[in-house]
């Protein structure tokens, strides 16, 4: 009886797993329609100046309004692992207005460039979700990384060298790989655990998250440093990265 209800519960547990997972692809999904709807709005203006006019307004509020909401939820999560509470809300806070921060700064600043960009986004964040899923944490991490740089050097290459903007936003990415770094290192030191939670396993692979971010970084500096063209191949290095890494943690599994 025992192990039969330990079969139906761990039966229960990935049913919710699978749930979730199939919410964030249909999240995804929607996102996609989205934005293509706002291309035809916004970019093609397929509703008059007029909406596209009052859109370019919203937009240039969400460039600031978005991180002002993503600390505010970061702030919030931060006190409900703290307090042990559920952290759907502040979790959900982050990634709506992340998302929406990201479409403003594309629209507003990059305008039909950005919205060529938007669109393989959500593709990529059903991915990382099926990754979140399906994988380890330690490959979820070392994926967002990896896409991150893919869409540094995609800038690059759509603008055919590096402007100021982008400078900044290397830079960002610089410290952001460095932060990256040093709180896999800090988690091997802890066992994955921040406080009393626990947000990575004990036997996770650190060293794959280093490598990452070395890999990452060497990429993002040679595209600052060879221009547009470079940063296409660049891109494919990533590209390549991910897929040594797919195979290294399928192989994990099996």
């Amino acid at each position: 009886m025992m192990e039969k209800g330990k079969r139906e519960q761990r039966r229960g547990d990935e049913d919710a797993i699978f749930n979730r997972m199939l919410i964030s692809l249909a999240v995804a999904v929607a996102v996609e329609l989205l934005i293509l709807l706002l291309r035809k709005v916004y970019v093609e203006m397929a509703l008059g100046a007029g909406v596209a006019g009052v859109l370019h307004a919203v937009f240039s509020v969400l460039r600031f309004l978005g991180p002002v909401l993503m600390v505010g939820g970061v702030v919030w999560l931060v006190l409900d692992l703290r307090g042990r509470r559920a952290i759907t809300a502040p979790a959900v806070l982050i990634a709506v207005s992340a998302a929406a921060w990201v479409i403003a700064v594309f629209l507003y600043d990059d305008f039909d460039r950005g919205a060529d960009l938007l669109i393989y986004l959500p593709p990529v964040a059903a991915v990382l979700v099926l990754i979140w899923f399906l994988y380890q944490r330690v490959f979820f991490a070392s994926a967002l990384i990896t896409a991150c740089g893919a869409v540094l050097l995609w800038l690059v290459r759509q603008s055919g060298g590096l402007t100021p903007r982008q400078t900044i936003l290397f830079i960002v990415g610089f410290v952001l790989l460095a932060l990256a770094a040093l709180a896999a290192w800090r988690l091997s030191r802890t066992g994955g655990k921040v406080g009393s939670f626990r947000l990575m396993p004990a036997d996770t692979p650190y060293l794959m998250i280093y490598l990452t971010c070395a890999v990452t970084a060497v990429t993002m500096a040679l595209g600052m440093l060879l221009g547009g063209t470079a940063a296409f191949y660049l891109m494919l290095v990533l590209v390549a990265w991910l897929f040594v890494q797919a195979v290294y943690f399928t192989v994990k599994l099996m």
